[in-house]
């Protein structure tokens, strides 16, 4: 079995000495991966129903720091040399598609192939409109062009 970390950089996570203990340690405990996922834009009361949580809120606060995974993770490959680093998920519509490729193909470079990057095409409507990013139903996604980071399905 391997196992996972999950919640970098969220919450009383997001600050450098704790990212970098817990990217250190977790690789010194045998962790397989970091993950790292986001919210884009958190709100003080949502008009829908969160639906993975049994009473419908999300578990993160609203004014709980929440960095960017994609930076977050490469803060993270920078402490550590063998830990895999994984975005779940990345908010594929609410992102330049290029641009989000070239972020993924970077760390996937400076990580040593340790790159993992795990998108959502469609999800929640709302978050994107409050992004300002048109929700492309499905499309969006980075294209997968580059053998050597074929997992991030992006190209350097």
């Amino acid at each position: 079995m391997r196992l996972g970390l999950h919640a970098l950089g969220i919450g009383a996570g997001a600050r450098p000495e704790i990212i970098r203990a817990v990217a250190f340690g977790a690789e010194q405990h045998g962790f397989a991966t970091l993950w790292s996922g986001e919210h884009v834009v958190m709100l003080d009361a949502q008009a829908s129903t969160y639906p993975y949580s049994a009473d419908g809120r999300i578990a993160v606060p609203a004014d709980a720091d929440w960095l960017d995974p994609l930076l977050t993770l490469t803060f993270a490959a920078a402490v550590t040399t063998r830990i895999q680093l994984a975005t779940g998920v990345l908010l594929l519509p609410e992102h330049n598609p290029v641009v989000v490729a070239k972020q993924a193909a970077t760390l996937d470079v400076l990580s040593g192939g340790r790159c993992t990057l795990g998108g959502a095409s469609a999800g929640r409507p709302r978050s994107s409109r409050r992004s300002a990013c048109p929700s492309r139903g499905g499309g969006g996604a980075p294209p997968s062009t580059s053998p050597r980071c074929a997992r991030c399905g992006a190209t350097t």
